[in-house]
């Protein structure tokens, strides 16, 4: 009986997403630790979603660990729980694993132009990922990034609308258009100092969204609400949400074939891969069906695959004769030497090219919000207090910006601006810019947010003698999303329209083909 491949796939792509989503959990379960209030939480969250996902966190860190502390048999490992809970940090887009630094290509890519040089910290992280894109070709577009569950979801989707009698469109856009993403986007990086990509990158996108999401959700679990808040969710959402409907509707698979930066730079390092699909002719009876299971539109069965090819093995799956074949097609025994000696001598660093959510280790107490970012050389560390702002009330919010290669502070003039991010209406600046009063070697400002909803941050600063600037998205009190109604609303007319049409057609079919 042949051996599919896809249920391995999925369960990898599956795998990689919870781990994307537990990473915040993590952070939180690690914070309640850390402050003693752990069983506090735990029995407020009793039978809530939020105290299922702290469970989960427990059973990941406690995998293989003797429960027992301070000679107590049965005792939660305290400890130990804190200490695997501060080694598995980050995303899909970089990430630290039991002092493994793990850094997307991109990600290190778009950080060392913005920066215009190539730290050795930076060398490290991309090390792994780099050898083994070397070594097995863009496997990480097939098997680890998010967007893989988009595609397919979209390509259910697209026979969902060929049966509702909606044709989909199939319009074809030009591999080489990813690549002139990757340059233009590198090229604006180390113009102004910004990395700009990360806005459009899957991975990164997940990993923002699900930060903020679950830091809202804690939030607000913490104070006896305990819905989920979608409106925390920003444009990231939206963007994953319109690529689904492009993929579905007009152009099938369209982001990793011809658009994605990304995918862009892991074809290029993979295109001299050692591992491949190899066809073998004698086999082959030119059936066709591997080059129309083909995600990424390559010809398998003429052998016309090349660098974009992901290694994803949907092609393996439809032959019929098992005419196609993975394996290495050069020795590499040099190159598994090489990986493993990067692999080892890999030290813990985080690449900070998308704000991150987390809770201060050295006030684990009181959570407050705690982002960094990066602008050219220097690190910008963005701190507010409370974590979750109430309207009316006071909040703090302190910078520090430093050089990470030097340890030079930033002694220029940094401003804050805030907006009020509307749904229907746009943006409603409220503060500033106003200048930061200065406290040593930090910036601080005081800002009273008017009322429940969603605000943009914004620092105004010189990096390399270039104005820039830096956007932080936060959730003040507990907003309504103005989005469930409309589209609910939507949602309801459209499906209503669209079956009504399909029973038309069919119906008209059937009368036409009756005797």
């Amino acid at each position: 009986m042949k051996v599919r491949v896809w249920p391995l796939r999925r369960a990898v792509q599956l795998g990689v997403l919870f781990a994307i989503l537990m990473a915040p959990v993590l952070a939180r379960y690690e914070h309640y630790m850390s402050a003693r209030s752990y069983e506090k939480m735990e029995k407020a969250f009793a039978g809530r979603a939020v105290g299922v996902w702290l469970k989960a966190a427990e059973g990941l860190l406690g995998v293989g660990l003797r429960w027992e502390e301070g000679g107590v048999v049965g005792r939660r490992p305290r400890k130990r729980l804190i200490e695997r809970a501060r080694n598995l940090y980050g995303s899909a887009w970089s990430a630290r694993v039991f002092g493994l630094s793990l850094t997307d290509l991109l990600a290190g890519f778009e950080s060392a132009a913005a920066s215009r040089g190539l730290r050795a910290v930076l060398v490290t992280g991309l090390a792994v990922p780099l050898l083994l894109t070397m070594l097995l070709g863009r496997v990480y577009c097939a098997w680890v990034c998010p967007m893989g569950l988009v595609s397919a979801l979209a390509r259910q989707l697209r026979r969902l609308l060929v049966f509702l009698e909606l044709k989909p469109l199939s319009v074809e856009l030009s591999r080489a258009d990813k690549y002139a993403v990757l340059a233009v986007g590198v090229f604006a990086a180390a113009l102004t100092g910004l990395p700009l990509l990360h806005h459009l990158y899957p991975p990164a996108i997940v990993g923002r969204e699900s930060h903020a999401l679950f830091q809202a959700w804690f939030d607000r679990s913490e104070a006896e609400m305990f819905s989920v808040p979608w409106q925390a969710l920003g444009a990231g959402t939206l963007l994953l949400g319109l690529l689904l409907i492009i993929e579905a509707a007009v152009v099938p698979g369209f982001w990793c074939r011809a658009l994605c930066p990304g995918g862009a730079l892991y074809s290029l390092f993979g295109r001299f891969r050692l591992l491949r699909v190899t066809r073998k002719k004698a086999a082959c009876i030119d059936c066709d069906l591997c080059d129309r299971a083909c995600p990424m539109g390559l010809q398998p069965m003429s052998d016309k695959t090349g660098m974009e090819c992901d290694n994803c093995l949907a092609c393996l799956d439809a032959c019929p004769t098992d005419a196609l074949k993975v394996g290495f097609v050069k020795k590499v025994g040099a190159a598994a030497v090489l990986l493993a000696a990067l692999g080892v001598s890999a030290s813990a660093h985080h690449i900070l090219g998308i704000p991150h959510y987390a809770y201060d280790k050295e006030w684990p107490q009181a959570p407050v919000l705690k982002l960094v970012e990066k602008v050219g050389e220097w690190e910008v560390q963005f701190t507010g207090y409370p974590g979750r702002p109430k309207p009316g009330v006071r909040a703090d919010v302190t910078v520090y910006v430093w050089d990470p290669a030097t340890s030079a502070v930033y002694d220029g003039s940094i401003r804050l601006e805030a907006a009020q991010v509307r749904a229907l209406g746009g943006q409603r600046t409220f503060f500033g810019p106003e200048e930061s009063r200065r406290n040593g070697t930090l910036h601080k400002f005081s800002v009273t947010y008017p009322e429940d909803g969603n605000y943009e941050l914004t620092l105004h600063l010189t990096a390399g003698g270039v104005p820039s600037t830096l956007r932080f998205p936060l959730v003040v009190g507990d907003p309504p999303s103005p989005w469930r109604p409309l589209g609910l609303g939507t949602g309801a007319f459209v499906m209503f329209f669209v079956a009504a049409r399909a029973v038309r057609i069919k119906r008209a079919r059937r009368q036409r083909t009756a005797p």
